[in-house]
Order: C-alpha cells, then structure tokens, then sequence
C-alpha cells in the first residue's frame, strides 16, 4: 500500500481545494457582514445540480453549463441575502445562525422538488488519468487545484484593485467608519453573499463529475468547508486555504487504514487542533 501514498496526498490537495473554496467563501461572507453563513454547502449543491441540468438535460454544452452553475448559484447567494438577511439587519449573531440554518433546509427542500432525489452527474472537463505513484489520478480531479488556484488569484485581485473589494474590506475593517466614507454596506454586504455563493458553486461543478450531486449533497461538504475555515482562522483567507488542504490530506491518509471513518476523524483532528489553538492555525 506505500505505492499509493503519493496518489493519496495528490486526492488530499484536490479534495482540500474544494474545501478551500468553500472556506474562502465563509470567509468572504463573514469578513463583509459579520454572518456565518450555514447555507454555504448549499451553494455548493445547486452549483452543481444547476450545470448538471443545464448539460445533460437542457443539452447546452460544458462550458457554458458550468458557467450557468456557477451563475444560478451567485444568483441563489444573492436573493437569500435579499429575502433573508437584510430584513433582519441589526439582530443578534443567534439570529442570523437561525436564519441561515433555515434558508440551508429551504434550499434542500427546493432542489429535491426541482431535479429530484437522485444523484446527477457532470461530464468531466478532461477525461483519462495520469500515473501517480502506483496508482492513477483522473485528469479532471487534478484541474481542480488550478481551478482553485485561479479562484484565489481572482480574490486577491478583486479585493486590491476593484472597487467593490475596496468596499467589501473597508466594511471588514469598520461598517461605521465604511457609512462616514459614503459606502453602501448593504450593496458590499449583497456583493459578499453573490461572491460567497460563487466560489461554492466552483466547488460543486468541480466535485459533480467526481462524486455526483443530489439534494442533500452539499451539508457534509460545507461542513467540512466551514471546519477549514475555522481551523484556519476565520476572517483570514490564508488561513482557509491552509485549512482546507489540510483536511483534505488528512482525510485521504485516514482513507489509508479505513475509508468508514474519514469524516469522523478529520472532523475529530479539526476538535483536537482547536482545542490547542482556538484561533486557528493562523491567527490575525
């Protein structure tokens, strides 16, 4: 089995680069508006569902079904914040946790009735494998750590040299002091759950071809995503991509003795980590 240990951390890097971009979209959320968001795995979900259905059904092809997962998720991001959160500005952190907890089994409750129970699938971008070790890759898992690769590049221009990044930190830093310089905190807030909704919808349309997607699909893997951004540091981008390849490694290499207990056990690390550095692996 030692063969295989490099074809293991290879699947941790890809799975932790879901997971990254999960964080990075509770990041993105959490930074702007102060709201973690548990709807976050949903996101991921309808990604997913969407470009499956726009490809397989609707028969439009790859790109630009991936294109309209990733779209429909931002937009499904945007209108939760618009029905859901802004209407309850200025209530308690308790709050919003409820709030977002009910718009997750909305969500769930709305995919099943729109594309069903039944596990749907993507075409792969690139199909084959490349020999890693002594075992083999498919092509389409590893473009995902460019894929995320790119994400992350994308944040860190848009945050620097973009006006809406520029509002987004400034109401990071202080929404008191963001209103006193005329930024509108509740277009940043929006701009933060569209953006948020979109890197979890990268996420769904990359893991789709590999593990298939349903209704329910997207609780565990927000889970997972929001356990690398706390691990990591919540508030702290680094941090998130830290912790999500992290979880990914760790769970391949628990795969190694018995794939039954993966998700126990890496959520089990992620307790034991906390419990030594409750502020992440990278504190600000």
């Amino acid at each position: 089995m030692t063969q295989y240990l490099g074809l293991f951390f290879v699947n941790g890097i890809v799975i932790g680069s879901i997971y990254a971009l999960i964080a990075l979209g509770f990041n993105v959320i959490y930074s702007t508006t102060g709201i973690i968001n548990f709807a976050q795995g949903e996101f991921v979900m309808i990604g997913g569902l969407a470009a499956a259905w726009a490809s397989v059904t609707l028969k439009w092809a790859l790109p630009w079904a991936i294109a309209a997962g990733i779209g429909i998720a931002s937009v499904v991001g945007l209108v939760c914040y618009l029905i859901g959160i802004r209407p309850a500005r200025g209530a308690s952190a308790v709050t919003y946790i409820i709030i977002t907890i009910a718009i997750s089994i909305v969500l769930k409750s709305a995919a099943s009735f729109v594309w069903g129970t039944d596990p749907h699938t993507l075409p792969r971008i690139v199909e084959g494998g490349v020999r890693i070790g002594g075992g083999e890759a498919e092509k389409h898992a590893l473009m995902v750590i460019p894929a995320a690769g790119a994400s992350m590049l994308f944040l860190t221009l848009f945050f620097k040299f973009t006006r809406p990044g520029l509002n987004m930190r400034a109401c990071a830093d202080s929404k008191e002091g963001a209103r006193l310089c005329g930024i509108s905190v509740d277009s940043a807030s929006a701009g933060s759950f569209a953006l948020g909704a979109a890197l979890a919808g990268i996420g769904g349309v990359m893991i789709t071809p590999l593990l298939s997607m349903q209704f329910d699909g997207g609780t565990m893997i927000g889970l997972k995503g929001f356990s690398a951004a706390i691990l990591g540091g919540l508030g702290n981008p680094v941090g998130c991509v830290a912790g999500g390849l992290l979880i990914g490694v760790v769970e391949q290499f628990i795969c190694y003795v018995s794939s039954g207990y993966k998700d126990i056990l890496a959520l089990s690390i992620v307790l034991v980590l906390l419990l030594v550095r409750p502020r992440g692996l990278i504190s600000r």
